[in-house]
C-alpha cells in the first residue's frame, strides 16, 4: 500500500512538471531532463512510467477524458415523459453544465493542453466522448431532423469545443453557471435565430 502510495505521488509530480513546462515551452522543446529536474526524480524513475514525453502526454490526456466520461454518466431517458424542452433544459443541466463544472475545476490543465497545437488529440477525445454520449440520448436512426447524424454530431461537438476553448483561453473567464447559461442559450435557440432577433430589436430601435 505504501509503495503503491508512493508510486502515485511521483507520477502525480511527473505529470504536474509536464503541465508546468507547456505553459512556458512546446511539447518538442521540453527534454526528459527538463520533466525529472522539475519533478525531482532521476531519468530510471521516469522510464519506469513512461516510454517518453508523448507517452506520457497521451496517458495524462486519457485519465482526464476518462474523469469527463464519469461526469457524464447520466441518463436522461430515466426520467419518464420527458418533453422537448425538459430535455433540452435537463441536457442543459446535466450534461452541459457537468461538462463546464468539471473543465472549470481543472482549467489550468485544459488551458494548457488546448493550446498546444497539434501535438495533443485531447480535441478528438474530447470530441469521441461528446459522439458516445449523444448517441446514449439521441435515437439510433441516421438522421436527426432530417440532418445526418454525422453532420449533426460533427457540428454540435466542434462548436461546443470552440466554445470550449474560447472560455479557457480568457484572461477573466465567467463563471462556470454563466458559460452553461451562455451555452444552452446558444444550442437551444440556434446563432441563425439569435442573430435574427437581434437584427429586429435594433430595427425597432
Amino acid at each position: 500500500m505504501t509503495e503503491d502510495r508512493r508510486i502515485r505521488k511521483t507520477k502525480e509530480a511527473i505529470k504536474y512538471a509536464l503541465i508546468d513546462l507547456l505553459k512556458h515551452k512546446t511539447l518538442e522543446k521540453i527534454t526528459i531532463k527538463d520533466i525529472t529536474e522539475s519533478a525531482d526524480i532521476n531519468r530510471g524513475t521516469f522510464y519506469l512510467h513512461y516510454l517518453d514525453k508523448y507517452d506520457l502526454l497521451e496517458q495524462i490526456e486519457d485519465e482526464y477524458i476518462e474523469r469527463l466520461s464519469q461526469s457524464l454518466d447520466y441518463d436522461l431517458f430515466l426520467t419518464p415523459h420527458i418533453d422537448a424542452e425538459t430535455f433540452a433544459r435537463e441536457f442543459a443541466t446535466k450534461i452541459l453544465c457537468n461538462i463546464l463544472y468539471y473543465i472549470g475545476d481543472n482549467l489550468e490543465f485544459y488551458r494548457v493542453v488546448l493550446n498546444i497545437g497539434h501535438t495533443t488529440r485531447i480535441e478528438e477525445k474530447i470530441r469521441e466522448t461528446m459522439f458516445k454520449n449523444m448517441d446514449k440520448h439521441i435515437t439510433q436512426q441516421d438522421m436527426i431532423s432530417g440532418v445526418p447524424k454525422s453532420y449533426f454530431q460533427s457540428y454540435v461537438a466542434g462548436a461546443t469545443i470552440s466554445f470550449i476553448k474560447h472560455w479557457v483561453q480568457d484572461d477573466n473567464p465567467p463563471s462556470a453557471d454563466l458559460v452553461v447559461d451562455y451555452l444552452f442559450k446558444i444550442v437551444y435557440n440556434g446563432p441563425l435565430r439569435l442573430m435574427a432577433s437581434e437584427h429586429s430589436d435594433n430595427q425597432n430601435k
